[in-house]
């Protein structure tokens, strides 16, 4: 058993440091929705709904076959936290679903503009990792605008989804913020130290096998 140690204390290490890169620059309050060996994060940064921004971090199983969409995400979230969401779906100009309003803790009911003609606000939808329609996001490790709606999101094990409130004047100049949360750079010692794991316990295996077949 204690051949084991030095190898789960280095992949415990490798986990803490993408915890402590989650958290990085701001405290926001972390939140773990779902189960499953999948996960993937959901940003909600606006003081007005909660003092700190929020993370959920959403468990579930992943597969190909049906992805998971940003919108199922949201209400995925929704589904099973304090979080409360309310939206609407266009038919018209291929919109689909459109984020109205989010609710935290019975707190505050903070609202986009439901009038897209009209200077006011929106719920401004920001992406990193996964697919923004069919497309990869350009930035790694940063937060990308999002260029397709919530139906059209393909989230992936590791990606990030984020809303802020953003703003809008009558001759559609938007002004529109990020996160304040830092989204880490894929840890690339962790899936080292995963591939090494899986190695050596393969190896182990294969010697036992041999010593219980002599």
């Amino acid at each position: 058993m204690r051949s084991y140690l030095p190898l789960v204390g280095a992949l415990f290490m490798g986990l803490s440091q993408i915890h402590a890169a989650v958290l990085m620059g701001v405290e926001p309050t972390y939140i773990n929705v779902g189960a499953g060996p999948d996960v993937s994060y959901l940003v909600i940064d606006e003081s007005d709904l909660y003092s700190t921004p929020l993370v959920f971090a959403y468990h579930y199983d992943y597969d190909t076959n049906n992805p998971l969409t940003g919108y199922s995400l949201l209400t995925n979230v929704a589904a099973g936290s304090a979080l409360s969401v309310s939206s609407t779906y266009y038919t018209n100009g291929g919109l689909g679903n459109n984020l109205d309003s989010l609710t935290f803790n019975s707190g505050n009911t903070i609202a986009s503009a439901q009038a897209p003609d009209d200077s006011g606000t929106y719920w401004s939808y920001f992406l990193s990792g996964g697919l923004d329609g069919d497309i990869e996001p350009e930035l790694v490790g940063q937060w990308n605008y999002a260029n397709y709606g919530i139906d059209s999101r393909i989230v992936t094990p590791g990606s990030w989804d984020g809303w802020t409130l953003a703003s809008y004047s009558s001759d559609f100049t938007t002004y529109s913020f990020p996160p304040s949360v830092t989204v880490p750079e894929p840890n690339t010692m962790l899936l080292f130290l995963l591939s090494l794991a899986s190695s050596y316990l393969f190896v182990r295996w294969r010697i036992s096998s041999q010593n219980q077949d002599s």
